[in-house]
């Protein structure tokens, strides 16, 4: 098969969808070399090492004038230039690794909706043209052939937000890259504390500020943990820089932590894509006290380097880290402040749960995640010649 993919994402790569695009076509790439790979993007080919070869580019530009607005840009690319790049280039199927199907298509389609969070949170959807933008997707997820999406519960949450049948939806999960190992070297441990400024003991948050990720309520827990367990040396590693967006959408947690006396403990910092295993490795406690997710590839990254892991027991959240995690109610502060002590003052758990991270790790990986794609796509073009 000829396969065309929207490649937009790719302006974004460390985003969710960016890393899931990504790693998906290096897969396909290597296990099923025999089918033709083709990215479609509204940009020159990106200058990146960490795409496979064999994956060949077709740049299909936006005309200028719509190239002044970004938003406007993004929609004639995702629901007329795309589609349109991808019937000349005779594809059999187009793939839309993210939630913006278009709404006429005379190629295949398959589209892939990682979650619904814009439909599900009102905060995600304020400005009309969102709302406006949410309609007309909802509406063109209708007529993709076939929906992939990344867990059970955003299974059901697309079933019961755009009205879509169970059989035209797949669940295949994602799975963390394979730069994502324990590293055990006590030199690039110490190093890479040393870098970001904290010591040996501290608790880490990796998965973005904005409202539904919960951020405040980990500091709050953090100040009682901190004042519980008396040790001047525990740090709350942060990543991420609250100076970049503060707005009721991505609430700033610093006069939280200065109303608590925190300041000095807790350290916000962007991570660095090549330190991420060391730091997930050298940390105390992963905490992800998420209110949603559609899958939870944080978390997953932080058991693939062994890291005890203390999650949210929402959505998609469970799922994930099956036993491997201790789980707590997110809207209780008590159950959070208990999961990171817990792992705190007891060594002996801590090792389990760094144990009971890389078996359930090692139950996802990119190779299976494309080969039931594959599947996908073979199902979808036998329904499109018979339809």
């Amino acid at each position: 098969m000829k396969i065309g993919y929207n490649v937009m994402m790719f302006r974004h790569p460390a985003t969710g969808s960016g890393q899931y695009l990504t790693h998906l076509l290096n897969a396909l790439a290597e296990i099923e070399p025999g089918n033709e790979y083709v990215l479609l993007g509204p940009d020159s080919r990106p200058e990146r090492d960490d795409l496979d070869p064999r994956l060949s580019y077709v740049q299909a530009a936006v005309p200028v004038p719509v190239r002044s607005n970004a938003r406007l840009e993004k929609l004639a690319w995702e629901q007329l230039i795309a589609p349109s790049a991808a019937r000349k280039i005779r594809a059999d199927l187009l793939h839309v690794p993210y939630f913006a199907p278009p709404y006429f298509s005379r190629t295949p389609v398959v589209t892939t909706i990682h979650d619904v969070i814009p439909l599900r949170l009102p905060a995600y959807r304020s400005s009309g043209f969102m709302r406006a933008y949410l309609r007309l997707v909802s509406r063109a997820a209708h007529r993709s052939t076939l929906i992939i999406t990344v867990s059970q519960h955003a299974k059901h949450d697309i079933m019961d937000t755009l009205k879509l049948p169970a059989e035209r939806i797949r669940v295949i999960y994602e799975a963390a890259g394979e730069q994502y190992r324990p590293v055990t070297a006590e030199e690039t441990l110490a190093q890479v504390r040393a870098r970001y400024g904290v010591g040996k003991r501290f608790i880490f948050y990796l998965g973005g500020l904005d409202a539904r990720k919960n951020v405040p309520a980990l500091v709050r827990a953090f100040a009682h943990v901190y004042h519980r367990l008396g040790d001047p040396g525990l740090q709350l590693l942060i990543a991420g820089n609250p100076d970049k967006k503060s707005s009721p959408l991505f609430p700033d947690p610093r006069p939280i932590a200065a109303d608590l006396g925190m300041t000095g403990q807790i350290v916000y910092r962007f991570i660095e894509e090549e330190d991420k295993a060391a730091v997930y490795s050298a940390a105390s406690v992963f905490v992800f006290p998420s209110l949603y997710e559609g899958f939870g590839l944080d978390p997953l990254e932080a058991m693939s380097c062994g890291a005890p892991v203390a999650c949210s027991n929402r959505t998609s959240l469970p799922e994930v880290v099956g036993d491997a995690a201790l789980l707590f109610d997110p809207d209780n502060t008590g159950q959070m402040v208990t999961a990171m002590r817990d792992v705190l003052t007891n060594d002996a758990l801590a090792a389990d749960l760094r144990a009971r991270s890389l078996r359930q790790a090692a139950k996802f990986n990119w190779r299976k995640t494309a080969e039931e794609t594959l599947s996908v796509y073979e199902e979808a073009y036998q329904r499109s010649r018979r339809g």
